[in-house]
């Protein structure tokens, strides 16, 4: 499995020396690379595409025929009748799914190679992320410690900032020990200036790269900020660090700016898109799950729209390629997901959204999806009814007090030898019925035999 790792590792690599090193940019590229490799894939869902808008008038036209009748053995025999139209026509319900199965695993991969920059779009020397997020906890916890409480404006401003510091923590996939939060079974433990942590499980080479990156990038002028500010005590910076008591917090923090140039730019001005968008001082990073939601959102009609499917019901009045919840529920949820996690994951579903619409609609340029209409129903109603299989008529004799199948009976033979008084005289009963439904002129013209006789 490394191996594939590998692979995108590397086109990852390439996108960052084609964008300069800047990472929002380098994602575009990397989403760009991975459309065209997977090309193949899409180009087939889209010939599936077609093929279904084909068949589709057909489909319509057999649920019409039994649209009303809902008992299990008719709804049977209409699915095996629609099973049958589409082996007749050479489409696979399941020749849509297989693209889309294929590239499942895929963008899972995808998303692991984007959340872990410092893993497979960087190569850092003797940095050990594992071992380095034990330090970066430990001198978080230095910096909470250090903490001047009295210099906060109000003590939900210092509680609020005490909070952001145990979230950075959690980021770097552990958590405190304390009465109320118990270690689990099993679960790996460790010690940090007193305090004991153990390992969460929660994105462990995942998204404390992004906290790790973060501290590495400003994390030195960041507590220089609060020492200004008279908010931190800076002689903790002077502290030895208790995993390594050779070295200082200041030397920690040091180390890290001195990693700084290796890793991409992750600024757009102001804006640091290895946070997570929220309310507070990373307000503007709102806008990448708001671009989310649109983005999927006007996917979702250009997907409906060049594939045929828009202002289109089905038999039972539902509309062709979902409803309300496909094209607001889902952006809906894209866009929380992009709200709970670092903005660089937001962007790249914004690029791979947006690309993937210019994809969507340049397939439906060249080869264009057919558009179900009425009148392609009309005629295939009408091709359905002039190639339909006649229904035979089959005799079957019963016992004369057997009156089961009477109401199936479209003729009744009779005879001297049935009318006799004699019981050892008497013959079965000859009924004529049909071996199943037939249309309605068939039926017609088979009772009006039967009254005649």
């Amino acid at each position: 499995m490394d191996f594939i790792y590998n692979i995108f590792s590397y086109i990852m690599k390439g996108c960052l020396f084609i964008s300069g090193d800047h990472y929002v940019i380098a994602l575009f590229f990397f989403a760009l690379a991975i459309m065209i490799l997977l090309l193949p894939l899409a180009i087939k869902q889209h010939n599936s595409q077609i093929k279904m808008a084909k068949v589709k008038p057909k489909e319509i036209a057999i649920r019409e025929k039994y649209k009303g009748r809902n008992d299990r053995t008719t709804q049977q025999k209409m699915t095996m009748e629609i099973q049958e139209m589409y082996r007749e026509n050479g489409y696979s319900q399941f020749s849509g799914c297989l693209p889309l199965l294929i590239q499942l695993p895929i963008i899972m991969i995808l998303f692991t190679i984007v959340r872990q920059p410092m893993t497979y779009a960087v190569n850092i020397k003797d940095f050990n992320i594992e071992n380095e997020s034990k330090v970066a906890v430990e001198y978080y916890e230095a910096q909470k410690e250090a903490l001047v409480k009295d210099k906060f404006e109000t003590e939900a401003e210092y509680n609020e900032f005490v909070n952001s510091i145990l979230a950075e923590q959690a980021k770097l996939g552990v958590a405190e020990v304390t009465e109320d939060n118990k270690a689990p079974e099993g679960a790996f433990i460790f010690k940090v200036s007193d305090k004991e942590y153990y390992a969460t499980g929660v994105q462990p080479a995942g998204e404390n790269e992004m906290a790790l990156s973060n501290l590495i990038i400003s994390g030195k002028d960041d507590v220089q900020d609060l020492i200004d500010e008279g908010k931190v005590d800076g002689s903790f910076l002077q502290k030895a660090s208790a995993t390594n008591p050779e070295i200082t917090y200041q030397q920690i923090l040091d180390k890290y700016a001195s990693y700084k140039d290796d890793l991409p730019v992750y600024n757009i001005g102001s804006l640091n898109f290895l946070n997570e968008p929220d309310f507070g001082k990373n307000i503007w990073l709102m806008i990448v799950p708001v671009l989310v939601f649109l983005s999927s959102f006007f996917q979702t009609k250009v997907s409906r729209r060049f594939s045929g499917a828009a202002n289109q019901t089905d038999a039972n009045g539902n509309p062709v390629g979902g409803g309300l919840f496909m094209e607001v529920g889902m952006p809906l949820i894209s866009a929380i997901f992009a709200y709970s996690m670092p903005a660089t994951i937001g962007v790249y579903w914004i690029w791979r959204t947006l690309l993937g619409m210019g994809q969507s609609i340049l397939l439906a340029k060249v080869k264009p999806i057919p558009v179900v209409t009425e009148e392609a129903i009309a005629e295939a109603k009408k091709a359905m009814k002039a190639t339909q299989k006649k229904k035979k008529v089959i005799t079957i004799e019963v016992d004369e007090d057997d009156n089961s199948y009477d109401d199936m009976i479209v003729a009744k033979s009779s005879s001297n030898s049935e009318k006799s008084s004699d019981p050892t005289q008497r013959k079965p009963r000859r009924i004529e019925m049909l071996t199943a439904d037939d249309d309605e002129d068939t039926a017609s013209s088979t009772d009006e035999k039967s009254e005649n006789e």
